[in-house]
């Protein structure tokens, strides 16, 4: 335990702990004669127990007006879980639900449905250190790497605020990788790119993508939220002429990420059923033994001496109660 004060000056105030053995806390009386006083040794451990008392009561008040405290520490701690970064679109579609209509009373936004599933997955996630980012135009920090769910929580629902502009997939995930720079290597890695488009990827974005992932060994798992009668992932071209990331993105995007030398998997979501089962089989398959550190704050110990002060201070007020008086 790293011990320390926040007001060390008070601890000059220890020397009034040997007041008790300059004086006396009874009456001093005369006697005839010293061989009448006849002392017991269980008269003799009382008095020690009486000056002890006093001098831990003195001693506990001072130091815990010193404010004695252990310091924040940070804990090593086992569990299983993933390193897990959320990239969150934040493009003006994803205001509209599945079928591409306004939300209303009936029916969820694709962001709603993505931010109240999300937001169940994180609950059920004890050990999991997650962060968030977003997208739109540009990519957006929205929070790091942590284990304190409250800040996830929160940084996911900042989702309920309309999306603005267009998807730009390479700025969010070099984002999203971005939370793994200073990060040590245990357990696993994830990014949850949650995206209802895409688009083309230059060769010099789909390099530094494809160095980043190999280089921080991030598995990478993409939940496209389809809108009904829109193309897909696994769509095929009318013709060969179609067949290119400017018609086609989002079947371009699908096949650079399989050839990519970390784990992908691709999730079509057309329902919020169907992104409810994706996220479950993330939830089952990113539970590895992980290692991650927790802070524990400062703790103070002022309490506790101020009750052991008290406790002493009422000991040997009922001892002086109990002092015969002539």
């Amino acid at each position: 335990m790293n011990l320390a004060f926040s007001h060390p000056w008070l601890l000059l105030l220890l020397p009034l702990c040997l007041l008790p053995l300059a004086s006396s806390l009874f009456e001093r009386r005369a006697a005839a004669s010293i061989p009448l006083v006849m002392l017991s040794p269980v008269t003799i451990w009382l008095h020690r127990l009486i000056l002890a008392s006093a001098i831990i009561s003195i001693a506990s008040l001072i130091i815990g007006m010193a404010g004695l405290h252990i310091l924040e520490q940070t804990v090593s701690r086992t569990g299983n879980g993933a390193h897990i970064v959320f990239v969150l679109d934040r493009s003006a579609s994803m205001n509209e639900t599945f079928g591409g209509k306004t939300p209303d009373e009936n029916e969820q936004s694709k962001a709603q449905a993505a931010r109240r599933l999300l937001s169940e997955f994180v609950s059920n996630r004890p050990h999991d250190l997650l962060g968030v980012a977003g997208f739109s135009t540009q990519p957006f920090y929205v929070s790091p790497l942590t284990e304190h769910k409250s800040a996830i929580q929160a940084a996911i629902n900042s989702m309920e605020t309309p999306g603005l502009a267009f998807t730009n997939v390479a700025k969010g995930l070099g984002m999203g990788l971005s939370y793994f720079k200073d990060q040590p290597h245990t357990g696993s890695r994830v990014i949850v790119l949650v995206s209802d488009g895409a688009a083309s990827l230059d060769h010099r974005a789909q390099k530094t993508l494809r160095e980043w992932f190999e280089r921080y060994r991030v598995s990478l798992y993409w939940f496209f939220l389809r809108t009904e009668n829109g193309l897909g992932i696994y769509s095929e071209p009318g013709s060969p002429q179609d067949d290119n990331p400017r018609v086609m993105p989002e079947r371009h995007l699908h096949k650079f990420f399989n050839t990519l030398s970390v784990p992908y998997h691709a999730y079509e979501v057309d329902t919020v059923e169907s992104l409810q089962d994706s996220i479950a089989e993330l939830d089952e398959l990113e539970s590895l033994p992980l290692i991650y550190e927790e802070k524990i704050p400062r703790q103070p110990l002022s309490v506790w001496l101020y009750s052991i002060a008290l406790l002493g201070l009422l000991l040997l007020i009922a001892v002086k109660l109990l002092e015969k008086r002539s």
